[in-house]
């Protein structure tokens, strides 16, 4: 930083160029509207705003509107400071005004001057505030500028000095009012700019006295803004803006920034935040314009229709990079020193033993030398190799090489830079990104399958580890450790041949770290794909031992004053340090200088974080130590207030709240609040914690909560359920004593009960012993039934083949096979029916678990006897209702339907049988018609008893045929009701009612 003074009693100008980055806050951004009239700071660190609609509050991050203080006028215009801690401020007209203190707006609670006031007449202005936009009004007959210990009043004519004690006297006639526009007050010094006659006019204690010596306090293009309110007085002269502050008791200016539209700009207010090191900007028209001063450096070339795009440099000068393309780059420019038209992709650049340069270009070595000032050039070839990358390793050098399918790899080691006579070669199947040197002769060579660990006097391997990962390189710092970045898995320390993984930063950025560079204080700086960072070197030597330890990343971006928040690595080398202690590192929009020193790491301080604020629904709660919520809230939002000004990335602020199921520390992913929600009544503490400096301390804060339960949920409901809970089960005791003496009377009327129950259920067993007797006989007979229907169809076939035996004509032959086949198939089937009857009989579940469709069971048994009843001509009809269904037992249901169809077909030729299915009355009816010879009167009346009697009565079956038996013995157990009909004019007909 250099300092020129003016030769001058009272003036001295402190040069110190920065750059910097700008973003503006409009309505889109949270302003309630556009125009900006004035910005202070409290003592809390808080910005505050006026604006046309309300004074607002702004942390960093949220504008918070102050409009409960019941003013109508809420169009407020200037801060003026008011005791020590306060700003006081009137709205428009100053009919009213509020008292901005202890991070709130309140109305005052004593009695506060307006800034204007009429005495004999006349109307007097204060005039506290030097704006770009002054307006001296012609109703205004004077305007008076206010020290702590005098006042001097302006009314365009003459000067007028007053002390507190009311002494008046005229110290200048003949003075300009238009003057006032350049004048500003600093320690009870009122001082004014007269750029007419290049002089500085100043009033110290009722005199008056000139500088005659120009300065930018008195250069006509100058514009002075000075607020009495926040002390600051700004130059601001050709785009180029400085700050004046008092210095060894006189002010002093000191470059700032250059800001080349401020002229343009409708600027209402300016504020520097030393702090934070930001300017802000309040605009009537455009909204806020927060600007960030920068001390990184980003030099470029401006050559049209070329990138800025940088990777490989080596020191140059003490305050230099060269790169192999012919630059030099420094802080604030680029310099070409000879011409280079580069177009390999190879980064790479090293200094030999003699300060040439080297690096690789299409399969050769290049070399550039210094002593003609690096234009002279020649190369180096390798037979049946593709050049890759050229290293310098302690005093050796080596070249890195494919063959021509690059298959393999190979590592060449020369003793000296002519790169000649290689002393070993190692043959690798990865790329090569680096080779690290441990000692005079082990080497760590990166590749992309991990770490080989080689011998150069054994020239041999001697360990691989870190298999699989691509490693960019090895880093040795000043403590000797050893630091390996990984593609895509961040920095590992390299301890006896094993990696221990740094944890990441808070959105895994460092995962794809490039270079680091150790400062004098024990910081690394951490290149990587999405912004640079720092971290203490001692927090990631202690995590490696502990692995609870925090580790706390800052990390910086475009917004702290580089270009591009990528930078690149993969480059030999990724980064500088030079002499004169500046750090570079190579980005995709050019080389980013700075030194670590000039760099500020920005935390909240400790004494800022405040926590008194909560939500509620739409209710906001104001508390201090102790929030109280009712039973019937649902969540509540508590905020963290503090200001800061950065990147809120690097804020790590924790939560934990004692009492709770989550008793642990986490996160806070909610922004600048805690959500408090589904926490049943009782009383809790939040603890809070957040960082508040670069090595790792944290400041902690605790509320309680109070969460006022239902009022049964208190104590006292509690203990007056147990005292009523007890009461009820004395009253239930006595209640049972006179039941069991009333219960004991009735005992011998329930034995005789009993006794009468115990009969009837004899008789009942005798019934039931009946009915089992009867279903026995049923058994019986039914196999009877079986042998008798077997016994013929099988002398039938004994008999045609006795008669296919005794003839020899082949008709006939023909027919009695036909015969035999057609019975036989008939007997076939029917002994598969006999397996499935069995098991319907031991069937006990009549329902199924799905409705069964009645259209699709006779459907099947059609296709099954169409064949059949084809060779009697009878045709198979079915028109059942496809929407009939029913949820019954379907195995049942369906050998019910096959026998009564069998019976059909075999007793009806030339003829039809029609199947109907209709549903009526809650029940399902479905009806067998037939053309055939039909059942004889008496069969249908055997039939109609056997229904009727089966299981109740002992008696005979007739030997009708085994199916129509089954079927009414399987119809019982469906619960099902069937009855047997002539059908008209011929066949039978046979009902089956189920119920749906």
């Amino acid at each position: 930083m250099k300092y020129f003074y003016f030769i001058s009693l009272f003036f001295s100008l402190l040069f110190n160029a920065q750059r910097y980055t700008s973003r503006w806050y409009g309505m889109d951004q949270g302003l309630p509207q556009n125009s900006v009239k004035d910005i202070v700071k409290d003592k809390y660190g808080f910005i505050w705003l006026a604006t046309d609609s309300g004074i607002l509050r702004f942390d960093g991050t949220y504008f918070i509107p102050y409009n409960n203080h019941k003013v109508k006028n809420i169009s407020f215009k200037d801060f003026l400071r008011y005791g020590k801690d306060g700003f006081i401020i009137f709205n428009n007209w100053e009919e009213d005004c509020v008292l901005i203190k202890d991070r709130t707006v309140q109305r005052p609670n004593t009695k506060v001057f307006r800034t204007f006031f009429i005495q004999n007449g006349k109307q007097y202005k204060r005039f506290y505030k030097n704006s770009f936009i002054n307006n001296f009004y012609p109703d205004i007959d004077s305007y008076y500028i206010k020290t702590t210990s005098d006042t001097y009043f302006f009314n365009g004519k003459d000067v007028q000095y007053v002390t507190k004690k009311g002494i008046k006297k005229t110290i200048s006639e003949n003075f300009p009012l238009k003057l006032l526009g350049n004048s500003f007050e600093c320690n009870d010094i009122v001082y004014m700019g007269d750029p007419e006659n290049r002089r500085t006019i100043l009033f110290n204690k009722g005199k008056i006295s000139y500088d005659n010596q120009p300065s930018l306090y008195n250069d006509p293009k100058t514009k002075i803004y000075w607020h009495q309110g926040t002390k600051q007085i700004f130059i601001i002269n050709d785009g180029n803006i400085y700050i004046s502050k008092n210095k060894n008791g006189k002010p002093t200016l000191s470059f700032l920034m250059k800001y080349k539209k401020i002229e343009k700009e409708l600027l209402y207010c300016m504020f520097y935040d030393e702090e934070s090191d930001k300017m802000y900007f309040g605009n009537v028209v455009k909204g806020l314009n927060i600007i960030s001063l920068s001390n990184f450096y980003v030099p470029q070339k401006n050559i049209p229709f070329t990138g800025e795009v940088v990777y490989e440099a080596q020191p140059f000068t003490q305050h230099s990079i060269i790169t192999k393309q012919g630059f030099e780059f420094s802080r604030d420019k680029v310099s070409r020193l000879f011409l280079s038209n580069i177009k390999t992709d190879k980064r790479c650049l090293i200094y030999d033993n003699s300060s040439n340069l080297l690096y690789p270009e299409f399969n050769q070595i290049k070399r550039r030398y210094k002593n003609s000032q690096y234009k002279k050039i020649d190369s180096s070839s390798f037979n049946k190799r593709k050049v890759q990358e050229v290293f310098k390793i302690d005093k050796n050098y080596s070249v890195s090489m494919a063959d021509p399918e690059f298959y393999y790899y190979y590592l060449y080691i020369y003793p000296d830079d002519k790169l000649k006579h290689p002393k070993n070669i190692f043959r690798f199947k990865s790329y090569i990104y680096h080779v690290f040197a441990v000692n005079n002769d082990q080497l760590y060579v990166s590749t992309d399958d991990g770490i080989y660990s080689v011998s150069i006097s054994q020239h041999k391997f001697l360990k691989h580890f870190a298999k699989g990962l691509t490693v960019k390189q090895i880093q040795k710092t000043k403590d000797g450790n050893l630091w390996v970045l990984i593609y895509g898995k961040g920095i590992h320390l390299l301890r006896d041949n094993k990696l221990i993984a740094m944890p990441y930063d808070k959105n895994g950025y460092i995962s794809n770290a490039h270079h680091i560079l150790e400062d004098s204080h024990g910081f690394f700086w951490i290149s990587s794909n999405n912004g640079l960072f720092k971290v203490a070197k001692n927090m990631l030597l202690e995590y490696s031992q502990n692995k609870d330890i925090k580790v706390t990343y800052y990390r910086y971006t475009k917004e702290n004053g580089f270009l591009n928040n990528e930078f690149n690595g993969k480059a030999n080398p990724s980064g500088n340090i030079l002499e004169n202690g500046d750090f570079v590192f190579p980005s995709m929009e050019g080389f980013v200088f700075f030194k670590p020193d000039e760099i500020k790491t920005y935390h909240p301080k400790s004494s800022q974080l405040f926590i008194e604020r909560a939500k509620n629904g739409k209710n906001e709660i104001f508390f201090k130590d102790t929030l109280k919520l009712k039973s019937d809230y649902k969540t509540a939002d508590i905020y963290f207030d503090f200001p800061y000004y950065h990147n809120i990335e690097n804020i790590y602020l924790e939560t934990r709240l004692e009492n709770s199921e989550n008793n642990n520390w986490e996160e806070s992913k909610n922004g600048r609040k805690f959500i408090l929600a589904n926490v049943p009544p009782g009383n809790y503490f939040l603890h809070v914690r957040m960082l508040t400096s670069d090595k790792g301390k944290f400041t902690y804060k605790k509320i309680r909560i109070e969460i006022e339960p239902f009022f049964y949920q208190t104590l006292w409901f509690k203990i007056l359920i147990v005292l009523v809970g007890l009461t009820i089960i004395v009253i239930i005791i006595q209640m049972r004593t006179n039941f069991l003496r009333i219960t004991n009377e009735k005992l011998k009327s329930i034995v005789y009960n009993k006794d009468q129950q115990l009969k009837e259920t004899s008789e009942n067993l005798e019934i039931t012993k009946t009915k089992l007797k009867n279903e026995a006989e049923y058994q019986q007979k039914i196999m009877e039934s079986i042998s008798h229907d077997i016994t013929t169809p099988v002398r039938f076939i004994s008999l045609m083949s006795q008669k296919l035996s005794e003839t020899e004509d082949a008709t006939i032959q023909k027919k009695y096979f036909d015969s035999i086949y057609k019975t036989s198939e008939q007997l076939f089937k029917f002994t598969l029916g006999l397996k499935e009857y069995n098991e319907l009989y031991k069937e006990e579940n009549t329902l199924d678990d799905e409705d069964t469709s009645i259209y699709e069971i006779v459907e099947s048994k059609k296709l099954l006897f169409e064949q059949m009843a084809l060779e009697h001509s009878t045709t198979i009809i079915n028109i059942c209702d496809p929407h009939v269904k029913l949820r019954t037992n379907k195995n049942i249901l369906s050998a019910i339907l096959h026998n009564l169809i069998d019976n059909a077909v075999k007793n009806t030729d030339n003829g039809e049988i029609t199947i109907k299915a209709r549903e009526e009355n809650a029940q399902v009816e479905i009806g067998i018609f037939d053309t055939g010879k039909g059942m004889s009167p008496i069969q249908i009346e055997y039939y109609s008893r056997v229904f009727e009697r089966v299981g109740t009565e002992n008696f005979i079956f007739k030997n009708y045929g085994l199916g129509l038996h089954m079927v009414i013995q399987l119809s019982k157990k469906l619960e099902a009701k069937i009855t047997f009909h002539e059908n008209i004019p011929k066949g039978t007909a046979v009902k089956l009612f189920l119920k749906k």
